[in-house]
């Protein structure tokens, strides 16, 4: 990534990059292609992102699995579209280095990853909450309550890097599957059978743990996962927070 000539204070990259001309330098010619949806340059910057963030970030001790999550992250935020339309790199306006652009990213994402965690934690969110339920679903819903946390901590370990990853892009970043499917370059079909698959996996890993915990028998365990089912899409944006 090269230094590049300056642009306007505010100017953004066009929708269609080929529109600034041949003359393009290079940054915001890379920039410009990934913001139009350019599937080799935005796999050219997703591989350059670990090696140009992780520096940044152990200078403000973020380093490990919190480093991944940073990485994750600053893809997010540059690739991804926002509420109109268009990826954070739009707003490249070409002064200065793009790197030191994708650092000023990363450096925010680990500052409001910090604050987050300096917040207080919430109390225990009760999956099991709401509802005009029989005697019999009252008592299954206290055997559950204490063990949700639990169980959800276990089930989502049990998950593989990707499943968690788009868990946590689609529940706790708010994206969609088209965005999904565009950020990890497969179909939005594929995207959604994986959210969907990596859902159910949560479910049965949640099930396992009531069943070697609570010893229910399978019919207490079917109305318990039924339950967790009705409320999980209400409540994985809270419980998948760090």
């Amino acid at each position: 990534m090269t230094s590049s000539s300056p642009q306007g204070d505010g100017e953004r990259i066009p929708s269609d990059h080929r529109s600034l001309g041949p003359s393009l330098p290079p940054d915001l010619e890379l920039a410009a292609a990934c913001a139009a949806g350019d599937a080799s340059a935005i796999a050219a910057l997703d591989s350059a992102l670990p090696e140009l963030i992780r520096p940044v970030l152990a200078r403000t001790g973020v380093e490990g699995s919190d480093s991944d999550e940073i990485v994750q992250r600053v893809r997010v935020a540059l690739l991804a579209p926002g509420a109109d339309g268009r990826s954070g790199l739009s707003s490249y306006s070409g002064r200065g280095e793009l790197k030191a652009f994708i650092r000023a990213v990363a450096v925010k994402q680990a500052l409001k990853k910090r604050q987050r965690e300096d917040r207080p934690s919430d109390p225990a969110f009760d999956l099991l909450a709401g509802g005009d339920d029989s005697p019999e679903l009252q008592v299954i819903k206290a055997r559950c309550q204490g063990e949700i946390r639990a169980a959800f901590a276990a089930a989502l370990e049990a998950l593989g890097d990707r499943e968690r990853t788009l868990l946590r892009q689609h529940y706790l970043d708010g994206l969609s599957v088209d965005v999904l499917g565009r950020l990890h370059r497969v179909h939005r079909a594929t995207a959604a059978r994986w959210l969907t698959a990596a859902r159910a996996d949560l479910l049965r890993s949640m099930r396992r743990h009531f069943q070697s915990t609570l010893g229910m028998d399978r019919r207490d365990l079917d109305s318990a996962i039924g339950l967790v089912r009705s409320r999980l899409d209400l409540s994985l944006s809270r419980l998948l927070r760090p």
